[in-house]
């Protein structure tokens, strides 16, 4: 069983270390897009750490809630991959990132409408049928929202779900950021999806930055997770079942055991919160 189990990405500066020997690892994540070439060096290490440990596949181009097309070539080379190594999850983000065939780093603002809402679930359909399986998405991190929305995030995405058989990939800082750019309390927020829906949990750290006097933050997972996460963490574990937990970090790689050390630190909360719940 994974779901009491904490993973980690993997990333090139650890490829050596993960796959020459077992690390204390419950599982690792990687981006399906960096393996979309079999003859290539990830590829050649992912087929190692395959023989170690549980994957997950997290995408982050099919851009779910763009106006573009479904890439379906992009889609049939995941699929490729779940075929080649069987991952325990899928996942991709709920991302509206590409325009007129460009694609952005940072996803842009979604519409949270009612047609919006019955757009992306078509395409999640199409996804899930092209690959014969359901997905996990991810809720983004916002940094403002149109005037003209009619549902909450929350609710668009349990309405996706429901309408879709998808699951939810809880990524806890995308949470923290958005309450904080947005003004809404996050605890609300992680309350209000119900934990039967939720397959996947990110954890990780962002810089807070002052910009034209306002803070904003950076998404690009290059620290230890925050106070702040580990706090809402703390509090999500107290209303649900145990689920899959991942470290995301992304840039500014550290070295492994200081990745290891933020994962087994997650792992001990939830070990803590199974006991607290065995006594109730």
């Amino acid at each position: 069983m994974l779901d009491d189990l904490v993973g980690i990405g993997m990333r090139p500066a650890h490829y050596e270390k993960l796959t020459n020997s077992q690390v204390d690892i419950g599982w690792v994540e990687v981006h399906s897009e960096n393996h979309f070439e079999i003859n290539s060096e990830a590829t050649y290490y992912l087929d190692k750490a395959c023989d170690r440990y549980p994957i997950s596949l997290h995408g982050i181009g099919l851009a779910l809630s763009s106006n573009e097309l479904l890439d379906t070539i992009h889609i049939h080379n995941i699929k490729k991959l779940v075929d080649r190594y069987k991952p325990f999850r899928v996942s991709e983000h709920l991302g509206w990132s590409s325009i007129a065939g460009q694609h952005y780093s940072d996803t842009l603002a979604i519409p949270y409408t009612e047609e919006n809402l019955k757009r992306v679930i078509r395409r999640v359909e199409q996804v899930q049928h092209i690959l014969g399986q359901t997905i996990a998405i991810e809720n983004p991190a916002c940094y403002c929202q149109y005037k003209n929305n009619t549902l909450t995030e929350a609710v668009f995405l349990t309405e996706l779900q429901a309408a879709t058989n998808c699951k939810i990939l809880l990524d806890i800082n995308n949470v923290h950021i958005s309450s904080h750019q947005l003004e809404f309390n996050p605890y609300d927020y992680l309350t209000s999806i119900p934990s039967s829906i939720v397959s996947e949990i990110h954890l990780s750290g962002s810089n807070k930055q002052l910009k034209n006097n306002h803070i904003t933050f950076d998404q690009e997972h290059s620290q230890k997770v925050t106070p702040e996460v580990w706090q809402l963490f703390e509090y999500y574990l107290q209303h649900c079942n145990t689920i899959p937990t991942l470290i995301e970090w992304d840039t500014n790689i550290p070295q492994l055991n200081e990745l290891l050390h933020e994962a087994h630190t997650a792992q001990k909360m939830i070990l803590k919160s199974q006991r607290f719940k065995n006594t109730c």
